[in-house]
């Protein structure tokens, strides 16, 4: 029997069988698993210090105690980015007006898997760049969450949703008119053979 190796397998939450343990959904009976947080004491990516756990809005969220940056599960951060809890708690006294991007790219690691995480623009047109693991979570720095819920209060969201519709809009149209332009290109072909068939016809 083989030692000092890692167990590769767990049990399934649902039917109880092996599978493996990076499996999110069971190949077996199908059921999806929890998340399992191996960093049990996850550190800032940025200062390296442990996060502290603090209760906001009934919300509980790992935050760094030297740089204020904070880390949330993907269920936290849809829950402090869903509209309708948004509208709820942000009463705007201003409109969210974006700032520029200043600074140095720098990519962090998600503080559960310590993998590198994405670097994306939240809404698309917030001008929040937001670090996130497809499969744990998002870090924000400090003061980010407030910009993103501001930004989310003042409509942000529809406009961003307005303006990729229209942006999709205007791309059907120029689809639409590439096939009809094909669509000519292909009847004047057909038209021009069937002109040179004649005519060598009656040469004939």
């Amino acid at each position: 029997m083989m030692t000092g190796v890692a167990k590769q397998t767990k049990l399934c939450e649902h039917c109880e069988k092996d599978i493996n343990i990076k499996y999110d959904i069971c190949p077996i009976c199908g059921g999806e698993q929890s998340e399992s947080h191996s960093n049990i004491h996850p550190e800032c990516p940025r200062c390296g210090v442990e996060l502290q756990l603090h209760i906001i809005d009934d919300e509980e969220y790992d935050i760094c105690p030297e740089c204020g940056g904070m880390w949330l599960d993907k269920d936290e951060f849809f829950r402090a980015t869903r509209d309708r809890d948004v509208y709820k708690k942000i009463n705007i006294k201003s409109e969210y007006r974006k700032v520029p991007i200043r600074g140095p790219v720098e990519y962090v690691p998600c503080v559960r898997c310590e993998k590198l995480m994405n670097r994306r623009n939240f809404g698309k047109i917030s001008g929040v760049i937001i670090d996130r693991c497809s499969k744990h979570g998002v870090w924000l720095d400090a003061g980010e969450l407030e910009k993103i819920q501001h930004f989310i209060a003042d409509g942000g969201l529809d406009k961003s949703r307005d303006r990729e519709i229209s942006k999709n809009r205007q791309l059907i149209k120029e689809i639409a008119t590439q096939v009809d332009q094909n669509a000519f290109t292909q009847r004047l072909l057909h038209f021009w053979n069937f002109k040179r068939i004649l005519f060598r016809g009656w040469r004939k």
